[in-house]
């Protein structure tokens, strides 16, 4: 990639147009994100992975490419011709006066596969966390003890070409009726209270969700005094056992269907079960996953307790219903956490639903591809993803645990924050750069948050309408919308004693 040049009058100023260039092209930055991930960052993920440039003169060095991916994740609705006008907004002077030339988008896409997913990879890492302190409201549960988590996962639709249908698959839908596009599965652990991202996992449409939240269930990323929250797909013994290995414990949504059996019951409606390993389920010998607190004699597993519940809804429009609810917990302690509250507190798993949708569908413009025509790119386009969304939701609780409600005067809860206001108010402010007696960055988007606070509508649903076949077929009409009443009713089971049937052994 050449540079413009411009003749001097008189002397060999080659060399210097150069080293001009060069130093305006580093300048390419994004100004409201120096505190999230500071130029200092960037150069250091950049040099630990290698790609660093190795010509002397160049337009877009591999710092600035790494903010043209963080921009272009919080515009993705711009072209890249647009967005290298954003970055280079504060270089006016520079380019008019022909120390920098723009690069066309053919060489941001060749400077892209030149930086590789590695260097967004390393920054996320530096950046990802839970974003609570001690007094974050809805972060904790069962009298501020743990810190609730959420672990699920979700699809992306990647560009239908033919490197990433042979690095993530064939669409789905098989040979009679495919789909339109590749899809990647993202795994993500999110906090419950601030949607702050504490680990991701991706790879191919085929992949497992529960093999790809293996590799976040380690001790880096859990430890003691968090509770992970998770739906069904992820009851099965080895993720659980991953979990309480680390130290930190979980509630999960167990299948009607799944066997459990039944140990001892407990004041509250519970009972003590395990969840049994695979060799202990065929009646064979302990597997290197035995849980020591389990008692001598029963079956070797993850030691849980079983909640038994009936969750009925009681909305404005519509007669009430009533579903059943089982979970299964690694707090084994009724009187520190009982029943009710185990049946409510799994309840708050909607948070990462929530996240996925901010990050999917409203940071994205409701766009449903990723951009990416090739895997790398599209590694490092998912990476730059989860960065800027870390950093919308960082400033997002900055904005709260700097604002009190207006109404009860006490800390503001997360929630309330509008994620799109935050959202439009960063992309206005891209090269905001506070000058003596202005307002710092926070200050304007807690002012422009406070102004657009979410009322507060707990209870609220919605049931699901079916949707059209096709174009010729009408949806159904509206659903009426309100507020409902959920309540809680632990099913007991019957005071004599019950003999669960074992397996048959093999």
């Amino acid at each position: 990639m050449s540079c413009h040049r411009v003749t001097a009058a008189g002397g060999n100023s080659r060399v210097g147009q150069r080293i001009t260039s060069a130093r305006a092209a580093a300048g390419i930055r994004l100004e409201a994100l120096d505190e999230f991930v500071s130029p200092q960052a960037v150069e250091e993920a950049v040099r630990s992975c290698g790609r660093l440039d190795r010509r002397w003169c160049a337009s877009l060095p591999a710092g600035a490419v790494v903010y043209f991916v963080l921009a272009m994740c919080l515009h993705f609705s711009e072209s890249y011709a647009e967005i290298l006008r954003m970055l280079t907004d504060g270089l006016r002077g520079a380019v008019h006066a022909g120390a920098l030339r723009v690069a066309g988008t053919s060489a941001v896409s060749k400077a892209r596969a030149r930086l590789g997913p590695e260097p967004l990879k390393v920054l996320f890492e530096q950046v990802r966390g839970p974003l609570t302190t001690a007094q974050s409201p809805g972060a904790f549960a069962f009298g501020r003890r743990l810190l609730m988590l959420s672990l699920d996962g979700t699809v992306l639709d990647v560009a239908p070409t033919q490197a990433n249908a042979k690095a993530f698959g064939p669409p789905p839908g098989g040979s009679r009726k495919p789909g339109r596009h590749p899809q990647v599965k993202l795994v993500l652990l999110i906090a419950c209270g601030t949607r702050g991202i504490l680990g991701a996992r991706f790879g191919p449409r085929r992949d497992n969700e529960v093999t790809l939240a293996k590799h976040l269930a380690t001790s880096p990323t859990l430890s003691g005094g968090q509770l992970v929250l998770m739906d069904r797909a992820f009851h099965g013994h080895d993720i659980l056992a991953r979990i309480t290995d680390c130290g930190a414990d979980f509630i999960v949504r167990a299948h009607a269907h799944h066997w459990l059996p039944h140990l001892r019951e407990l004041a509250d409606g519970s009972f003590l079960s395990c969840v049994p390993d695979r060799a202990s389920s065929q009646r064979q010998a302990a597997s290197r996953f035995c849980n020591r607190r389990m008692p001598p004699g029963h079956p070797h597993g993850v030691a849980v307790r079983v909640v038994d519940a009936d969750i009925t809804a009681t909305p404005e429009h519509g007669p009430p219903r009533t579903r059943p609810l089982r979970v299964i917990t690694s707090l084994l302690d009724p009187g520190e956490a009982p029943a009710e509250q185990v049946a409510a507190v799994y309840a708050e798993r909607w948070n990462s639903e929530t996240s996925l949708f901010e990050a999917k569908i409203l940071q994205r413009d409701h766009r449903r591809l990723l951009r990416s025509k090739n895997p790398d790119g599209v590694s490092q386009e998912i990476y730059g993803l989860l960065i800027t969304h870390q950093y919308l939701q960082t400033q997002r609780a900055r904005a709260a645990q700097t604002s009190q409600d207006p109404v009860t005067g006490q800390a503001l809860d997360p929630d309330r924050i509008s994620f799109t206001a935050v959202l439009r108010t960063i992309r206005r402010h891209l090269h905001y750069r506070p000058a003596a007696g202005q307002p710092l960055l926070i200050t304007i988007v807690q002012a422009e948050a406070l102004a657009q606070l979410i009322p507060r509508r707990p209870h609220r649903t919605r049931a699901r309408a079916r949707q059209a076949p096709n174009h010729r077929t009408r949806a159904p009409g509206p659903v009426p919308t309100g507020n409902v009443i959920y309540t809680i009713t632990i099913c007991r089971r019957d005071e004599t004693p019950r003999v669960t049937p074992q397996p048959p052994a093999k």
